[in-house]
């Protein structure tokens, strides 16, 4: 009787080894759950830890026979330690003391790391008794591959199998974070002018420096456009049409960007485009050097075609006498101006075929020196051009 005694109770202690502490045991295991670190070291990417940690924490709290320690709980015992959650488990000895502090049988911490179009998820569970680690890690980018992750934890922890993924979980944590609005700085030189947003209207720049804030922007491409009258806006080279001024900007989950737009009256910026070439000079008493100019001021014309032009002056003065010298090649088109050193003023008005020339010469008898002023302009643009 005895043996058979013995026999039976070596049985049922052997029994008891192959079950799981979680079963034998009726109180439920306490976990307590860490910071996970961005492996990216891109604060673009902080929002994943929460979703992360969210989802595993939900698919934890379903399960009977698990406890999840309060964070607030948590939160003070690290304060109290001068330690930090992120990492914790790094150092065993001091991540056995936190969970021990908090009544945690079990500490889950990990990192994660954004790979583009996925991520990668690594979960450590560690016995806070024993001091053991056991690695999880997936990759993906559906809420079901942290339920996968939860469901080996939880198989680990309580010895029985569970599952949390289903066809809701196929939904993507990456596209989530594409829920958050975005916004724009925006600056404009021009005063009231209105501002379309995609096309609606968002209200009135107030000009100089002062920006507006386009705000609760969904996360993708938008046009801003400024709408400022028929004289203002910018224009489009060579071609030379008139527009509004317009960009699509990339607007970015949760993120601020800065956008800033020149508005111009269309005749100020058809006179800088028309302007190829204007310097002035003086020769005589106090401006002894010879003045000396070569130049290419070549340009793209409205067909798209590159249109040659250059220039070259000299202009000294030889035993009192200026003389001076001008040529201008256009378009495969020459002229060469020799002057004569009269102190009459000189004034050329000449077009050399997409050119026109304007040069002059005068003396100053008060101040004893000559001035000199070159001018040239394409002439396929003119102002009020935007009005045809």
């Amino acid at each position: 009787m005895k043996s058979r005694f013995r026999l039976t109770v070596l049985c049922v202690v052997f029994g008891l080894m192959l079950i799981p502490n979680a079963l034998v045991s009726a109180e439920p295991v306490n976990v307590a759950v860490l910071d996970l670190e961005n492996l990216n070291r891109d604060p673009r990417y902080d929002y994943l830890e929460g979703m992360i940690i969210g989802v595993l924490m939900y698919d934890l709290i379903r399960v009977d026979n698990v406890k999840l320690v309060e964070r607030a709980l948590l939160d003070r015992i690290i304060d109290e330690q001068g330690l930090r959650l992120t990492g914790l488990l790094s150092d065993a000895d001091t991540a056995r003391q936190v969970g021990q502090l908090a009544g945690a049988d079990y500490l889950i911490g990990g990192d994660y790391a954004f790979l583009g179009r996925d991520m990668n998820v690594n979960l450590k569970l560690m016995s806070v008794n024993e001091g053991t680690i056991i690695p999880f890690s997936r990759r993906g980018y559906t809420e079901n591959m942290i339920h996968s992750l939860a469901e080996n934890i939880v198989e680990e922890l309580i010895g029985e199998p569970i599952i949390f993924a289903g066809t809701d979980g196929e939904r993507s944590m990456l596209s989530l974070s594409d829920e958050e609005p975005g916004s724009i700085e925006f600056y404009c030189n021009f005063e009231n002018g209105e501002i379309l947003v995609d096309e609606e209207f968002y209200g009135y720049t107030p000009g100089g420096v002062v920006p507006t804030l386009l705000e609760d922007l969904s996360p993708g491409e938008h046009t801003i456009r400024v709408e400022a009258g028929n004289n203002f806006g910018e224009i489009d080279w060579p071609e030379v049409n008139f527009r509004d001024w317009e960009r699509t900007v990339t607007v970015k989950a949760g993120r601020k960007s800065v956008l800033r737009a020149r508005v111009y009256h269309f005749n100020s910026l058809i006179y800088d485009a028309m302007e190829l070439y204007d310097e002035d000079w003086r020769l005589g008493k106090g401006y002894e050097d010879p003045v000396r100019v070569q130049q290419d001021v070549s340009f793209v014309d409205r067909s798209g075609r590159r249109v040659p032009v250059s220039l070259e002056l000299d202009a000294e003065i030889v035993d009192g006498e200026i003389l001076t010298s001008l040529t201008v090649e256009a378009d495969g088109l020459s002229r060469t101006w020799n002057l004569e050193s009269e102190l009459e003023e000189i004034n050329i008005e000449e077009t050399l075929g997409v050119v026109d020339i304007d040069f002059e010469r005068e003396w100053s008898e008060y101040y004893g020196y000559w001035e000199m002023d070159l001018d040239l302009e394409r002439n396929d643009l003119y102002q009020g051009m935007h009005w045809d």
